[in-house]
């Protein structure tokens, strides 16, 4: 004869516990994946910010030289304007003189 005692017995019989040490185990490699996966990304993430930063630093100081030159070459630009200036090259490159003018040269001069 089955009593109602006896058949809470039984089900709880039936029903084997799922003992607790497998949901720790299974709670702690969960949550160590989700840090490890943050992490891979994480490191990703700071490479690209180091990449970016380094060219970032190649990239202003070629703009600082560059605007270096700039300015060099609006200066001379600016002396293009002058006669003097332009007197002055025709003098040194081209060797040219005004009418009129007497050169002399050093012949026996030491190199």
């Amino acid at each position: 004869m089955i009593t109602r005692d006896n058949e809470v017995k039984v089900r709880k019989k039936k029903r084997p516990k799922k003992p607790k040490s497998k949901l720790i185990i299974l709670y702690v490699v969960f949550w160590a994946g989700i840090i490890g996966l943050s992490l891979v990304f994480i490191a990703d993430q700071v490479r690209t910010y180091n990449q970016l930063r380094e060219n970032y630093e190649r990239v202003s100081s070629n703009l600082e030289r560059e605007v270096t030159t700039h300015e060099e070459l609006y200066l001379e630009l600016q002396l293009f304007d002058s006669f003097v200036y332009a007197e002055r090259r025709a003098r040194e490159w081209l060797g040219m003189v005004r009418p009129n003018e007497i050169v002399f040269r050093n012949i026996g001069a030491i190199e």
